[in-house]
């Protein structure tokens, strides 16, 4: 492939990369994400750790609580950011310098526990949550960028740090699977980066990544979502019931609103005494991340940003109609806050009919 001479100014200077330095210093540094990460936050992690680790030399961890749950996330983890380990809850003995939050901000939540001392640096493209960031020695949150990956590409191209095919491949995943291969809410700057990253990547793993072969469940599951899904109008809605994988319910939304008509989609489902959901918008007024602030309730947790946003709320040994009932209304706030009031029409009803 021939060599590609595009670019765009880099906002990411040299004061802010001494300023980010000093901030994490003299480390161990952790590094952590949202909970059940996706590519993006998975590729920003280790990119992130590429500059702390790899060029500065400081001691560095990479937490993240959840599940990877994609088949596809799944592949990405082990084969190229094999650097993230699973935890649950916060180790007293482990002692770190800072926490760097990546693709996440700490007010969200939707991770584990952390020591609230530490001195914090975020670096995120999600809608701020609440002021708490404030707190952080460090802060770089942009809304106006597609990918976390595609803001932590500027830093290391500030820094001149090489990236290798290992991590080019994670981090052009990243920037392909957070915007639908640059079709919903990429900038220039995502696409100039995911040219740029295009001509780096190791090809035949990329291709490993994105061909992962999927369980028998995972169709048993999208029978049962597709049965369910029912539409209001413009918004269409679906349960899967029990998931055995959490990100069931992710998928099964992608699928839902490409119905035609659909510019909402709703979908949730329960995985080890969670009720996970997710949503998908389709019109460019309609965020997904202040749409999911909007019909969260306690004790749940949710972030987003763009067309893509999801949360989970604690079940708590809760019986069958409880269950129910949480569903219900997780469905009834999400219709309401779209001011949809059409009756439901079984998604696979006979228009005839």
């Amino acid at each position: 492939m021939a060599h590609l001479s595009i670019s765009s100014k880099n906002p990411i200077t040299q004061q802010q990369l001494i300023r980010l330095k000093r901030a994490v210093q003299p480390g161990p540094v952790l590094i952590t994400t949202h909970d059940n990460p996706d590519p993006d936050a998975l590729a920003a992690g280790k990119a992130i750790n590429k500059l702390i680790n790899g060029l500065w030399g400081i001691p560095t961890r990479l937490f993240y609580n959840g599940l990877v749950g994609r088949t596809e996330n799944w592949a990405m983890l082990n084969l190229v950011t094999p650097e993230w380990m699973h935890v649950r809850t916060r180790d007293e003995s482990l002692k770190f310098s800072s926490v760097v939050y990546v693709d996440c901000q700490p007010a969200s939540r939707n991770m584990f526990q952390i020591d609230e001392t530490l001195p914090m640096i975020v670096i995120d493209h999600h809608h701020l949550v609440v002021d708490q960031n404030r707190r952080a020695v460090y802060t770089d949150i942009r809304l106006n960028v597609g990918s976390t990956v595609t803001m932590i590409y500027q830093y290391l191209a500030a820094a001149h740090v090489e990236i290798d095919p290992i991590l080019a491949t994670a981090m052009f995943y990243g920037i392909r699977s957070d915007t639908a291969g640059l079709s919903k809410g990429a900038t220039v700057d995502d696409g100039i980066i995911y040219v740029k990253l295009l001509e780096k990547l190791d090809h035949q793993l990329l291709l490993k990544i994105e061909s992962a072969g999927l369980a028998r469940e995972y169709y048993q599951a999208f029978t049962q979502g597709i049965k369910d899904a029912r539409i209001h109008g413009n918004a269409i809605i679906a349960n899967l019931g029990n998931m055995h994988r959490p990100d069931l319910a992710a998928e099964l939304a992608d699928l839902l609103l490409r119905y035609e008509g659909a510019h909402v989609a709703l979908c949730s489902g329960v995985y080890k005494q969670e009720l996970h959901f997710s949503i998908r918008t389709g019109l460019l007024d309609q965020d997904a991340g202040l749409l999911v602030q909007k019909i969260i309730f306690p004790p749940g947790k949710a972030g987003g940003h763009g067309v893509m946003a999801g949360g989970q709320i604690p079940l708590n040994s809760a019986k069958p109609k409880e269950i129910k009932d949480f569903v219900l209304k997780l469905e009834q706030r999400f219709l309401e806050s779209l001011g949809e009031t059409a009756v439901a029409i079984p998604l696979l009803q006979d228009r005839e009919t």
